[in-house]
């Protein structure tokens, strides 16, 4: 039997794939990787197109990182639910984060993740793990989670219980159509909205602990 290479399904989109903007910080690499400069100002982030969900394109991630730009970061810690390609863990490190621990149920993410991180500098204040909400310990002032409210809202418990006193939680990947099913379930006495975001049928809210 002859063994055939497999085609990789994503080199033609990394191929015609352009760098783009985001937010006032953020320059977007979803094609092969290079070592050209971004514009003026902003941080590169390249995330070449994989299976590992995350690189800019989709409503959902864009609206997480401009949350995230409105979060002050300098020195502080992070929690990256559902990781994915690492985007969210790599621009809050690009933003100044002490430490931002991204993790992902799916080992082939969190493998696509490590690689990633391996392009940027700031990779270094970067961790990874493969693992379930429930196996997270410790608090993070800033949690990001960029899931479907059906992966979400059985772990909200798991992953809101990570946030410490008065920090802030960043939910992005709400369909318009759910935002308030998904946001009442999310919010209790100890939580304000301070923040919602919208394009495109998606939304992103900021959540803020008592």
């Amino acid at each position: 039997m002859t063994d055939l290479a497999e085609e990789d399904p994503f080199e033609a989109y990394r191929a015609a794939s352009r760098p783009f903007p985001v937010g006032e910080r953020f320059w977007i690499e979803p094609g092969e990787v290079s070592d050209r400069p971004p514009p003026a100002g902003r941080i590169a982030l390249r995330l070449p197109a994989s299976r590992a969900f995350g690189t800019g394109h989709h409503e959902s991630t864009r609206l997480a990182l401009l949350a995230l730009e409105e979060v002050p970061l300098e020195g502080r810690r992070l929690l990256d639910v559902g990781t994915g390609s690492g985007i969210v863990a790599l621009a809050a490190a690009a933003l100044g984060a002490a430490l931002a621990i991204g993790f992902d149920s799916d080992p082939e993410a969190v493998f696509v993740a490590r690689e990633n991180l391996r392009r940027h500098a700031f990779g270094a204040r970067v961790r990874l793990a493969a693992c379930s909400a429930e196996a997270v310990t410790g608090s993070f002032p800033i949690v990001v989670a960029n899931l479907l409210p059906e992966e979400l809202l059985p772990m909200r418990a798991a992953i809101f219980a990570r946030v410490a006193a008065k920090g802030i939680a960043i939910v992005s990947g709400i369909p318009s159509d759910r935002e308030g099913e998904v946001v009442s379930k999310l919010r209790a006495r100890r939580w304000t909205l301070v923040g919602c975001r919208r394009e495109n049928g998606w939304t992103c809210v900021t959540l803020e602990r008592a």
